[in-house]
């Protein structure tokens, strides 16, 4: 890349990682490594990517839309316990967690990285907005473990995986699953997600999905129509094909499940993210953060080290000492 990127965070998979990662408990006997590790490893990385602004995206209690189409939709579904890592030696609770994404939210404010959220929406598709509107033309670093997000990944936008710990562009996607990224919601309609409770045709995996729709596998552009009739057109030359068709209705569902682009997301909302963003103005506030660390029983971090990694943010300004 060329010219610096932006750099388009994860919220929720960022914070879930870093609480099972980071075994960091405060001086007042409670577990903070979730809040920690996400700010040690979003310094880690704006050090590496030295981005020209930080957008991070924050889950708004799971899509209403998708639920409506699937009720079991991620169903259940709930974050890693920390203790099953630990051997229960570090108290694990839901209110612990919903209480370091208070604790981290109010800290992130000190920080020159711009916030986003929408009710009733997923971090992903705050992430599929920004992607493919108000940043479509920016160079992209997208930090998430979540493959969902191999569908915006194109010639400005690769991705940082957590998981990984390594970047992901569109061509390491095309070796992996030997489909383009620009069709990776097309194979995952037919696949099925079984994390999200998403489910796929049976017998079908993103190989199979490679050898029985080949064009999956060129930068033609491809509708979820064209693979429909493509079936149709070659229903007699194997099983897959029919299997495919008698479940049309659930590919059609399955697609609207896991395609992002941002519609997902109310035109209200739209605009309120679009607002946000032309009027952040990035702000260093070092008393503001030491504060809430130090209410917080923490006193091993390094706020210093931690600011320096911002200093490649554009506009930044310092906050006036009172």
């Amino acid at each position: 890349m060329s010219e610096r990127p932006v750099l388009i965070v994860d919220a929720m998979n960022l914070f879930v990682r870093s609480y099972c990662a980071y075994p960091t408990m405060s001086a007042h006997g409670y577990q903070m490594g979730g809040c920690i590790g996400f700010l040690k490893t979003l310094r880690r990385i704006t050090y590496e990517v030295q981005p020209k602004a930080v957008y991070v995206c924050w889950e708004g209690g799971g899509s209403t839309k998708r639920r409506r189409l699937l009720p079991e939709y991620k169903l259940g579904r709930a974050p890693g316990k920390l203790n099953r890592f630990y051997e229960d030696d570090i108290p694990d609770s839901e209110e612990n967690r919903k209480h370091q994404v208070e604790q981290l939210l109010a800290m992130t404010r000190c920080t020159p990285i711009c916030q986003l959220y929408a009710a009733d929406a997923e971090g992903d598709d705050l992430v599929a907005y920004l992607c493919c509107a108000p940043l479509r033309g920016e160079e992209k670093v997208i930090v998430s473990s979540d493959k969902d997000l191999y569908q915006l990944l194109d010639e400005r936008t690769r991705l940082y995986s957590l998981q990984k710990k390594t970047f992901v562009t569109k061509e390491t996607v095309m070796e992996e699953f030997r489909v383009q990224a620009k069709h990776f919601a097309l194979a995952k309609a037919l696949c099925g997600d079984p994390g999200d409770n998403v489910p796929g045709i049976k017998g079908i995996g993103f190989r199979t999905v490679a050898r029985v729709f080949p064009f999956l596998g060129t930068d033609q552009d491809v509708l979820l129509q064209d693979v429909i009739n493509y079936a149709h057109a070659h229903e007699e030359e194997s099983r897959l094909y029919k299997r495919i068709l008698e479940h049309e209705d659930e590919v059609r569902r399955n697609w609207r499940l896991v395609y992002l682009d941002g519609a997902m997301l109310p035109a209200h909302q739209r605009l309120a993210v679009d607002q946000r963003i032309q009027g952040f103005v990035p702000r260093m506030d070092r008393p503001g953060l030491v504060r809430a660390l130090v209410k917080e029983g923490i006193g091993d971090f390094d706020t210093e080290d931690f600011f320096f990694a911002f200093r490649c943010i554009e506009g930044l300004q310092l906050k006036a000492q009172g």
